[in-house]
């Protein structure tokens, strides 16, 4: 542990000797070999190599730059103009970017690696997958100095897509189409155990949970969000409440012994969308993972539905995804077991979120404190009328 933290103490102070000078001399990124320390570095030059390869005698004019929002990355939004073969070839006028511009981002998603994942999920594997999802138009990564920079479709331009977050209402037709997305998504590598040699960057689950768990001190911070959120909290949960952990880890057996796919690992409502042709789709892919399909599954529908619709639907849900994860080629799995591995799942969706309530001073605040006591009010209740803590 004390070496570890020597580690990270070097690597801030690294970090943040870097990104003194970088403010002082405001390098730009002009070459594909610069990887822009901000979306403020890009110029024509660079974005015109970065996007523009394909599309022969095609070049940016200019670039403006509008911020969006901050979290572990940080997003904005670039407004482009081409010359007239840009212009001809439909080349994109509107760019969503995910960046690492400053000592908290670069530290959480550099440092800790999501960035980098990130990149190597949309630089690999989403080009393999038929579902709902932003395309990436460039991506690059400095092992060095942290910093990343992702370029994406900016879902509103290209599919006027409406993001969600735990105000949204998800009816019956939208959690149908998030199952659907889950069952295709998981399908494509269920079973697959060359997957980790191909993706070697893609952490297993368990391996993925416990070591940020250890970074994070979860353990620890779990039972201050408990404190913190007591009064949304279901009373027989709270009298058990030092039961929550022992039974999170017990239910990491699943990913050990039974067939693993690759998940989205965050699959909170927040990070999912509906295009204006009323499609699902998921966003925000910095910790992919390898793992059982429960996760993602359970953490999907807890989070997402109110709890009278989770309650009514839910059984007929799983259902649904046994039945449409069968015909993306897995075997049809029992309904009883599922649903003993959807109800342990449920104690990881909520470690996502006492972490998020409660943590340490390194992180930054990754959501609102609405969203993420709606978040831990929603799967506390799951957890509680299914008897979670009895599954494991």
């Amino acid at each position: 542990m004390a070496r570890s933290s020597r580690n990270v103490a070097l690597t801030a102070l690294r970090v943040g000797g870097r990104l003194l000078y970088e403010r002082a001399v405001r390098p730009l990124a002009r070459t594909l070999d610069d990887v822009p320390c901000s979306p403020n570095a890009i110029t024509p030059e660079w974005l015109t190599l970065a996007i523009c390869g394909a599309v022969p005698g095609a070049a940016v004019a200019r670039v403006a730059v509008e911020a969006v929002s901050a979290g572990t990355q940080e997003r904005h939004r670039l407004r482009v103009e081409y010359n007239e073969a840009g212009q001809r070839a439909g080349l994109p006028a509107s760019i969503f970017t995910k960046s690492l511009p400053s000592f908290v981002t670069r530290m959480v998603a550099g440092f800790g690696g999501h960035a980098r994942v990130e990149g190597g999920f949309y630089s690999h594997i989403r080009p393999l997958l038929q579902i709902e999802a932003p395309t990436c138009y460039y991506s690059t990564y400095d092992r060095q100095t942290f910093t990343a920079i992702h370029l994406l479709e900016d879902l509103v331009a290209t599919k006027q897509a409406t993001f969600c977050g735990h105000e949204t209402r998800v009816t019956r037709a939208m959690a149908e189409d998030q199952i659907d997305l889950l069952a295709a998504l998981h399908g494509r590598y269920y079973g697959d155990t060359t997957i980790g040699e191909r993706f070697r960057w893609l952490a297993d689950y368990p391996r993925w949970f416990t070591i940020g768990a250890q970074k994070m001190q979860t353990e620890h911070y779990t039972q201050k969000a408990l404190d913190a959120a007591v009064h949304s909290m279901p009373a027989r949960l709270m009298q058990r409440r030092h039961e929550v952990w022992p039974a999170t880890m017990k239910a990491l057996a699943v990913h050990q012994h039974e067939p693993s796919t690759l998940l989205h690992s965050d699959v909170h409502i927040g990070n999912w969308y509906q295009t204006g042709a009323g499609r699902m789709g998921l966003c925000d892919w910095q910790c992919p993972s390898r793992g059982h399909w429960s996760r993602d599954v359970a953490y999907a529908l807890s989070s997402g539905l109110a709890p009278d619709d989770r309650r009514a639907w839910e059984r007929d849900l799983l259902a649904r995804y046994l039945d449409r994860l069968a015909g993306h080629g897995a075997p049809r799995l029992d309904f009883d077991r599922a649903f003993t591995w959807y109800r342990q799942q449920l104690l990881h969706a909520f470690a996502m979120w006492t972490i998020t309530l409660r943590h340490s001073l390194m992180l930054p605040s990754m959501q609102s404190e609405a969203m993420t006591l709606a978040m831990m009010e929603r799967i506390a209740t799951a957890i509680d009328d299914l008897d979670a803590l009895d599954s494991v």
